[in-house]
Formats: structure tokens, C-alpha cells, sequence
């Protein structure tokens, strides 16, 4: 009798044990089911949109318009279309009214500014919107050519040697000449600008003070580790700069306008390189071509030049956030949030 209880008395025990592991079985199997999948968060949270030039500074003059006036549009309307199409973007501009950055009259204290406010917003990807020129006057100009020789008497030599002599002279025409040059092009800060990049990225750290990576470690941003981790986001800023802006002028072509490149300019441009993020400097046409300024005038240009930048941003937006070996992975400067 003994010897039946103590069975039954194991074999409920056991039930119950069995019975606690499936509840706890399906308490975890409900609560996995429940629980909301992680994502990644985007990697492009912050755009700055810096409109050329602006007050005192026209820029390029064209024949019906000035590069600051159309450089405002296009930021404005680009900045709009950017936050349809992405409400939880943030969008900063370096301007937005006909003043310069910072207010005054000179562009040069103007442009530290444009990255002062870009680098202290943390921005994951900086846009500078201008027009282009070719050293020409906007529309056209008269030049001269050589259409033959006619002889003349001319005084050779100085002094007592001095003597008349017959020479072939050339006979000049005047004639009009068409400014046709068009096209758009992509900027990016030069290679060899890398230490003011490298400065720029520690700007965007609150002063190169020390910081917190993405494990939560802090460091000193003047030790030698962080000098290296500086120097690979560097590379990675230049990498993604040339990216976008190369995918900006593959929908250039698309749409039909001649595309010019991605290019560099010996000289650097302090914007580009003077900002902690990836950055890009947009010719959209030439001014002093008459129907490309006509063009960046119109509704339909200007929209046009919106969509083909939006539609670039959007494919960067998914490389970016959608490539697992993009390290060291962020637009962003090491530990900016």
C-alpha cells in the first residue's frame, strides 16, 4: 500500500513537472511571436542642405538670374521633397532667405559657418547646391578670328637701329559666338584635404573632446586609436562622398542632361572638406548657357533636378543601410550620437 502510494505520489510530481515546462514552452513560444523585430536604425537621420552663395554674394550671373536666387529654390524645394518622402528625416539648411550664413557681407566667414552649422547638427550627409559657369559672358560674346594677312610698314628695333620694315599683318573679324556650354557635375573634397577632414570630423565631436563609440567605450579623441579610427571614417567619408555623387550624376543622365563627372578641384573646397560627413557639392547647369538658365529658372527644371537628386538619396539610403560589410557604419562621425 505503502509502496502504490509513493508511485502515485511520483507520478504526479512528474506530471506536474511536465506540465510547468510546457506552459513555460508556450509562455516563450507567445511571447517571441509578440515581440516587435529589432531593426537597425537608419544611417541617414540628419541632412544638411547648404544653398550657394546668398546676400552680397550673387555667385554666377546669368542673363535673367543670379546663381544665389535659383541655388534657394532648388535647397528649398529639395528639402521638401526630401521629408515627404521621408518623414522621420531631419533637415537642416545652412540658409534660408537671400542672407549669407552668419549674416555680413563676406562669403569667406560665411563658409565656416556653412560647416559650424552643419558639423554641430551632426548631419549624416551634407548637400551643397550651385550653378555653373564657363569664365564666359552668359549668353554669348563677340570674339575675333583671322580671315588673312595684308602687308604693312612697320618700325623694327629700338635706337639707332631702328628701321622700317614690310610685315604680313593679320586682319581680324568680329563675330558672334554662342555660349553653348551645359552639363552638370558632382564635387567632392580632394584626397589630399584629408587632415582638414580629419579635423572636421573631431569638429563634429563636440570639440574633439572625449566620446563614446558604439560599444559605449570611452576614448580620447587625441590618442593615437582615435587618430586611426579618424582616419578610417576619413577613407569610409570619402568613399560614401563619391558614391552619392556619382549616383547623383547617373540620374543627371537619365533624365538627359550631359553629365560633366564626379570631379575634385586641385585647390580643394573648404565647404567639403571642412564638414564631418560625406559631402557633395551639386553643379545643376550652367548659367551662362541661355536655355540651361531658362531651364533652372522654369518649375520643370528645377523639379526635375529635385527628383533626380531625391532618387539618387534614396538608392544611397538603401546601399548604405541595406550593406552589412559598410563599416566602420554609420554616415556619421564616430560616436555623434
Amino acid at each position: 500500500m505503502k509502496f502504490l502510494f509513493n508511485c502515485q505520489n511520483e507520478m504526479l510530481m512528474k506530471s506536474r513537472f511536465v506540465f510547468f515546462i510546457l506552459s513555460a514552452v508556450i509562455c516563450l513560444t507567445t511571447s517571441f511571436n509578440n515581440y516587435p523585430v529589432y531593426q537597425k536604425p537608419p544611417k541617414i537621420r540628419t541632412i544638411i542642405i547648404d544653398p550657394g552663395h546668398g546676400g552680397a554674394d550673387h555667385g554666377t550671373h546669368g542673363l535673367i538670374s543670379v546663381e544665389k536666387d535659383i541655388t534657394l529654390d532648388i535647397s528649398l524645394k529639395l528639402g521638401k521633397a526630401i521629408q515627404q518622402e521621408f518623414p522621420d528625416m531631419k533637415i537642416v539648411y545652412t540658409r534660408t532667405s537671400d542672407v549669407l550664413p552668419g549674416g555680413g557681407d563676406d562669403y569667406r566667414p560665411a563658409l565656416h559657418v556653412r560647416a559650424d552649422i552643419a558639423n554641430k547638427a551632426k548631419g549624416d550627409l551634407f548637400i551643397c547646391i550651385h550653378c555653373n559657369s564657363n569664365g564666359k559672358p552668359a549668353g554669348g560674346y563677340y570674339a575675333k578670328r583671322v580671315i588673312g594677312y595684308k602687308k604693312r610698314m612697320e618700325y623694327v628695333g629700338r635706337g639707332k637701329k631702328k628701321r622700317k620694315k614690310l610685315v604680313n599683318a593679320p586682319v581680324y573679324e568680329s563675330y558672334w559666338m554662342t555660349n553653348t556650354k551645359t552639363g552638370t557635375a558632382s564635387y567632392i573634397w580632394k584626397a589630399d584635404r584629408s587632415g582638414f577632414k580629419g579635423e572636421a570630423i573631431n569638429q563634429a565631436e563636440e570639440g574633439g573632446e572625449d566620446i563614446e563609440d558604439s560599444t559605449g567605450v570611452t576614448f580620447d579623441m587625441t590618442s593615437p586609436e582615435a587618430k586611426i579610427r579618424t582616419l578610417l571614417y576619413e577613407k569610409k567619408f570619402f568613399s560614401n562622398s563619391a558614391l552619392f555623387a556619382s549616383m547623383v550624376q547617373d540620374e543627371f543622365e537619365k533624365s538627359g542632361r550631359v553629365n560633366d563627372g564626379v570631379l575634385q578641384r586641385d585647390k580643394g573646397i573648404q565647404v567639403l572638406q571642412a564638414t564631418g560627413m560625406p559631402s557633395v557639392l551639386i553643379e545643376t547647369g550652367f548659367l551662362t548657357n541661355k536655355e540651361e538658365e531658362e531651364y533652372l529658372n522654369s518649375d520643370k527644371g528645377q523639379d526635375e533636378v529635385v527628383q533626380n537628386i531625391l532618387d539618387a538619396l534614396k538608392k544611397y539610403k538603401d546601399t548604405l543601410e541595406n550593406n552589412t560589410n559598410n563599416n566602420p557604419g554609420t554616415g556619421n562621425a564616430p560616436g555623434s550620437r
